[in-house]
């Protein structure tokens, strides 16, 4: 048997024991071989960290702190910093936490509205929206736009348009007449483009397509099966193989396959493994 046909049948219990049987054994001999350092000294790590037999003769911690807010320099001290060092707050940067409101920001004014565009310094942004607040007048503060707020000449020109819409007669012969109607309480379904309730019958309801394949229960051999009062679609599980089968109108049909699969031998485990016996 190849060993890809091998590897198509599955791993049960007992496989799995007889493969942690061989890795243990591998393992143990791997152990047995090993030349494993005994102190620390001997270790080597990605990192590139030192041992203590790395460290110089006579070097020792500084005792000096963290310098900042300074021009950059090499220094001249020959002591290591410690791991848990800590550097100050660099007083010169604006701080990464807070809401910044202790922080003052000078503008410069815009003459004309113009949107803001990425990469603006925020010296321009702030000035571009002062020009569109002030432009804006109150209206930039109050919630919504009433009719008041318009200009006297736009206000004119809505009351002309408001006037002519409450004395509009429909004169156009393509509007049906039933669409003209001041009020309308019902409309026919071929006034909304509805399906007549005398086509009903045309078309299937939800009820006729629900219950393609029903389930009625189960019997205990294939024999058991009923024969009589019988309905397409009805479904029984037959006990004995675990199966469920549909009927057709004519005869029972198995809705699937039995298969099994065998498990792998301790010998085809050991051979996809490489052990020989």
């Amino acid at each position: 048997m190849s060993t890809e046909t091998m590897m198509n049948k599955p791993l049960d219990g007992a496989g799995l024991a007889i493969v942690n049987g061989v890795i243990n054994d591998r393992l143990s001999k791997k152990a047995a071989l090993a030349d494993l350092p005994t102190k620390t000294s001997q270790l080597t790590n990605d990192s590139g960290f030192i041992t203590g037999a790395d460290v110089p003769e006579g070097a020792a911690a500084s005792a000096t702190p963290p310098k900042m807010d300074g021009a950059a320099a090499v220094g001249s001290e020959n002591a290591f910093a410690r791991g848990d060092h800590v550097h100050p707050t660099d007083t010169t940067r604006l701080g990464t936490t807070g809401d910044a409101s202790q922080v003052t920001v000078s503008f410069n004014p815009a003459a004309d509205r113009k949107t803001p565009s990425s990469g603006d310094a925020l010296a321009v942004i702030v000035g571009k929206v002062v020009k569109y607040l002030a432009d804006m007048g109150t209206l930039a503060f109050k919630d919504g736009i009433s009719a008041d707020d318009l200009d006297a000449s736009i206000k004119a020109s809505l009351a002309k348009a408001d006037s002519a819409l409450q004395s509009f007669t429909e004169t156009d012969p393509t509007v049906p007449a039933w669409a003209k109607a001041a009020t309308k309480p019902t409309y026919t379904a071929i006034e909304v483009g509805a399906i007549p309730m005398t086509m009903a019958d045309s078309f299937a309801k939800k009820s006729d397509v629900a219950g393609v394949y029903i389930y009625r229960g189960s019997v205990a051999s294939f024999d058991a099966l009923p024969t009589e009062n019988l309905t397409v679609g009805d479904v029984y599980n037959v006990e004995d193989t675990d199966m469920n089968y549909g009927w057709t109108g004519t005869a029972w049909d198995p809705l699937g396959h039995m298969f099994q699969l065998d498990p792998l031998s301790e010998d085809e485990i050991k051979a996809i493994l490489g052990v020989t016996v």
